[in-house]
């Protein structure tokens, strides 16, 4: 072991070889003492302490007192002194074995065993009138047979010593500190009662009873805030911390044995509070005297019975089952006991009150006679501390008053040039970013909205300007538009890239990029969509779902008039006469002048196929759109959609108007549809908003198959044999009076 060096500590009888440890008060240091050749820990008052005569003085006196003390679970003092040079010190057993913080205990039974060994030290001191001050896990301490051994008395305070000086000096661990304390006030047994409730608490979960950013803050916790709930797997020990932990010292046990009582209550009934809290008129009724005297009763009456049983004929064998008669009421009788204790220790718990007191006051009284200035400063620090933890646990705006933004607003309401309470404010926007990054990478979608939420209200709420978060804007931005522009190009709407759209809606409200971006989300055209152009062509929307093979196209809802195709043709095309029930009629007939009566609202008949692809190109330059003739397969798929049968009640089919027309068919429809050549467009009724798709005529389309072009589907002189899905066999250089063209509008 080294020497320690530059340390000015002459104890009289004592080397000193290292430093050990150090606190608020005092530092520790490991000695030898020459006189006995024995290791020593030696706890020496810090100079800051020493320079207050009368504490020093009493620390001493006090020490001396604790020495006195003499029990398994305390530690000794050797000596307590205050030399001429002012420094006070006092010697202890050096122990290498841990302390209380550092014990993993393996289960309940066996932190009752060790928290009942450290009631049973304390109730030791407190029977002699001292009172701890200062107890923690560091200061309980394991000698070489694990028992436990409670150390550092060196604050503790006798009730039977009269005080010297007035306490205004805070003596303590902040995480330990009972209320009464802290504030100043009067000092009990109930106040080490406080200690070990904290102790407990932590050895329970893990934590402290109360956490935050600074030791005043911790102070104020313990003075304010209401004890905290066990998990519920611990809820068995929840009244043991509600009556340790009472903010006023009447409401907690009333001694350490009573708290001792109510462990080892768990450890033999293992039953929850509220189960105890129901046993208690079963207790009232057999913990009565007249219970207790029915006891003695009873061992008097086992008494009597030994002496008959002993005259029997068999008094061996009968005083073997008495002695097993004994020992069970011996049993029952611990049971009883134990129930009792555990009942004690319920009686005591009653509700927790509040004991608030102005924080102002408080801080004076633990500080001193400081300056107003001073206290502000240390206010504002203490606030600084307190909005960065709950920054840190994002808490960021809610709950009202004990959030980071709250903190942070009312320094600068107080400070308004602190810039570190600006930069805290505008950190809270930051962890929200954070906050709606993690969810949207998780998909947490409603999680990350609720979150913009919080945002919006904060930025609103605390005039923050939104151009400090342009950067997480961006980002989240860019890959709105990255979907969005996704689904514009695969004309498919998708739910994700919604999801953006709302997320950036709520993020940059009213910003133009986010209108536009949305306006071409809700143009992306879904099945059923109308667009006309300036010609009067009408079209219908279809998008192509599955394996098709077809892309999605817009379908003109009806034929190419008379009147569209002549501001095209003029008078052209008249070359070949027009085929009339599939023969050349006597007088040239062309689609300028037909073989039956027509208007210019009635279909363009008498064409070739080549006609009608020269009239979507001149079409498709005159727009600026691209439109073609329909493949076959699209007109089957059109088709398929209608999912209807022709019929003359419906389309405009041979039927009974027929009658006098025997070239026609051989297989009219039977009813009368008034219609015996072509009828105007949209005359007859549409079928999912398409007219004429069955009857009227037949069209020209492309890709059939070998052919590059052929006609397809039933016309004004179709009957019961032709079906609308089967290709004619007319060649697509001919012209035809039943046969016209409608249009598709590419995307």
């Amino acid at each position: 072991m080294k020497t320690v060096p530059k340390l000015n500590l002459n104890i009289p009888d004592h080397n000193i070889l290292d430093k050990i440890g150090e606190g608020g008060m005092s530092s520790v240091y490991l000695g030898r003492q020459i006189s006995l050749q024995r290791k020593v820990a030696i706890k020496v008052l810090k100079k800051l302490v020493m320079d207050d005569k009368s504490l020093s003085e009493r620390f001493v006196d006090e020490a001396k007192t604790v020495a006195s003390l003499d029990h398994p679970h305390i530690i000794s003092i050797y000596e307590a002194k205050k030399l001429p040079s002012g420094l006070a010190y006092f010697t202890m057993p050096y122990l290498t074995h841990g302390n209380f913080g550092e014990i993993i205990c393996t289960n309940s039974d066996h932190l009752i065993e060790l928290l009942c060994q450290i009631c049973e030290g304390l109730s030791h001191a407190h029977k002699h009138g001292v009172i701890h001050r200062d107890l923690k896990p560091d200061n309980i301490l394991f000698d070489q047979f694990g028992r436990i051994k409670i150390a550092d008395f060196g604050i503790a305070i006798s009730q039977n010593a009269k005080r010297q000086t007035k306490e205004t000096q805070l003596l303590g661990s902040a995480h330990y500190m009972s209320p009464e304390q802290i504030q100043s006030r009067e000092i009990s047994y109930q106040s080490d009662i406080y200690s070990l409730g904290c102790i407990i608490y932590e050895k329970l979960t893990g934590d402290h009873v109360f956490q935050a950013g600074n030791d005043f803050s911790i102070l104020m916790s313990h003075i304010n805030k209401p004890i905290p709930d066990l998990p519920d797997a611990l809820a068995e020990w929840q009244h043991i911390i509600d009556l340790c932990l009472a903010k006023n010292p009447k409401e907690r046990f009333k001694d350490v044995e009573s708290l001792k009582a109510a462990l080892l209550a768990i450890k033999y009934s293992k039953q929850p509070a509220d189960e105890m809290r129901d046993s208690q008129s079963f207790a009232h009724k057999y913990f009565k005297p007249a219970y207790l005297a029915a006891t003695g009763i009873l061992a008097f009456v086992l008494l009597a019975a030994f002496l008959m049983v002993k005259k029997s004929n068999n008094e061996a064998e009968k005083a073997q089952k008495l002695i097993e008669t004994q020992l069970l009421a011996k049993q029952n009788a611990a049971a009883l006991q134990a129930k009792q204790d555990q009942l004690e220790a319920l009686e005591l718990k009653i509700a927790v009150v509040e004991n608030t007191e102005n924080i102002e006051e408080e801080l004076v009284d633990i500080t001193g006679n400081l300056d107003n200035e001073t206290i502000n400063q240390m206010s504002i620090e203490t606030k600084l501390n307190e909005a960065k933890s709950l920054l840190k646990r994002n808490r960021l705006t809610k709950p009202k008053g004990e959030n980071a933004a709250d903190k942070y607003q009312a320094i600068l309401l107080e400070q308004p040039n602190n810039q570190i309470a600006r930069d805290g404010l505008n950190q809270v926007g930051m962890s929200y970013f954070n906050l709606i990054e993690k969810k949207l990478s998780a998909n947490e979608i409603p999680d990350a909205l609720n979150y913009i939420q919080s945002l919006n209200e904060y930025i609103s709420n605390y005039k923050i300007d939104r151009s400090l978060f342009e950067t997480q804007v961006s980002g989240i931005a860019t890959t709105a538009n990255s979907l969005v522009s996704k689904a514009v190009n695969s004309r498919r709407k998708n739910g994700q890239a919604e999801q953006y759209l709302q997320i950036i809606n709520l993020l940059m409200p009213n910003y133009k990029f986010v209108t536009d971006l949305q306006s071409s989300y809700n143009n992306i055209p879904q099945t059923g969509l109308h667009v006309s152009d300036q010609l009067g062509h009408a079209f219908i929307y279809f998008a192509i779902n599955g394996d098709s093979g077809l892309q999605d196209f817009m379908f003109g809802t009806n034929e190419v008039t008379v009147e569209q195709f002549a501001r095209f043709a003029g008078e052209k095309f008249t070359e070949e006469k027009c085929h009339h029930y599939d023969k050349k009629v006597f007088f040239k007939k062309t689609w300028l002048k037909t073989p039956f009566d027509q208007t210019n609202q009635h279909p363009v008949t008498c064409i070739t196929a080549a006609h009608a692809q020269q009239y979507a190109q001149w079409l498709s330059d005159e727009t600026g759109q691209k439109y073609r003739l329909a493949t076959a397969a699209e007109f089957l798929h059109i088709n398929k959609q209608l999912q209807t049968q022709p019929s003359c009640q419906s389309a405009n089919l041979a039927g009974a108007e027929a009658a006098s027309e025997k070239k026609a068919t051989n297989k009219k429809y039977s009813c009368n549809d008034k219609q015996l050549f072509t009828a105007p467009i949209k005359s007859m009724q549409a079928e999912k908003q398409i007219y004429n798709l069955n009857g009227n005529v037949s069209e020209w389309v492309t890709n059939c198959g070998s052919q590059p072009s052929c006609a397809i589907g039933t016309s004004w002189r179709s009957g019961l044999d032709q079906t609308n899905i089967s290709p004619l066999s007319t060649s697509p250089n001919e012209t035809h009076s039943h046969i016209g063209f409608r249009l598709v509008r590419e995307l």
